[in-house]
């Protein structure tokens, strides 16, 4: 397996590491990291991800991206520290601890926790000499047997499900690709609300509640008393 950003993972310490201090998913790991010093590799929507359970976000930008303008406005609304230049290794403590991600440069940044973006490619080998084909994820995460909506491989006979056809299959696939969508959502429009409170908002809280007022009447539960109205 290889990162989405070009380290393998058996480059630069992180095949020791994986699964204890380099990590991958906020479902799965972002508990047990929750308010630690935490890096995130070259994933502007991990840093977001992340960014909920500590308040000590790095992004790394490596070699893997470059931030559209509403993105760097998003970080800095909420407080992501960003990191160019190229990522050469970890450094780890005398307890077998994560320290630090080490830059080409030599300059040490230190985190606790790494997280990485991985490649997922279906493990099809065994299909060798049936004709299936190989295709890239619609995202861009890895590679999976090509398939239609019924399953159909386009050899004749022969459907495929889970893993192999989908890398990011769960149980239910459905479900947890629905749920994720729907987080990442609420993330975009919490990004988009700290850029617009860094930036300066053009209307005081007072002015929108008496605007909220005029247009909605009765049905402002709660504002004339916010604004000392009886």
């Amino acid at each position: 397996m290889s990162t989405q950003h070009g380290i393998a993972v058996s480059d630069a310490g992180l095949a020791e590491r994986w699964g204890r201090d380099v990590l991958h998913c906020v479902y799965c790991h972002g508990w047990e990291a929750r308010d630690k010093v935490i890096g995130v590799l070259g994933n502007f929507h991990q840093a977001l991800l992340f960014r909920q359970m500590s308040k000590d976000i790095t992004l790394f930008l490596h070699r893997g991206m470059e931030p559209a303008d509403e993105q760097w406005e998003q970080l800095a609304g909420l407080g992501v520290g960003v990191v160019d230049g190229e990522i050469a290794g970890l450094e780890v403590d005398g307890q077998d601890q994560l320290a630090g991600v080490r830059l080409a440069s030599g300059r040490v940044v230190p985190v606790q926790e790494l997280v990485v973006a991985p490649r997922f490619v279906a493990r099809a080998g065994f299909l060798d000499g049936l004709g299936v084909t190989m295709q890239e994820h619609p995202m861009g995460l890895g590679e999976q047997l090509q398939m239609d909506a019924s399953g159909s491989t386009g050899v004749r006979g022969m459907w495929a499900a889970g893993n192999v056809s989908d890398v990011l299959a769960g149980v239910p696939a459905a479900g947890v690709t629905a749920a994720a969508a729907i987080h990442m959502d609420l993330l975009r429009a919490d990004g988009e609300t700290a850029a617009r409170a860094a930036k300066g908002s053009v209307f005081s809280g007072p002015m929108e509640a008496e605007v909220s007022r005029r247009m909605q009447s009765s049905r402002a539960h709660g504002l004339d008393s916010l604004l000392g109205g009886n």
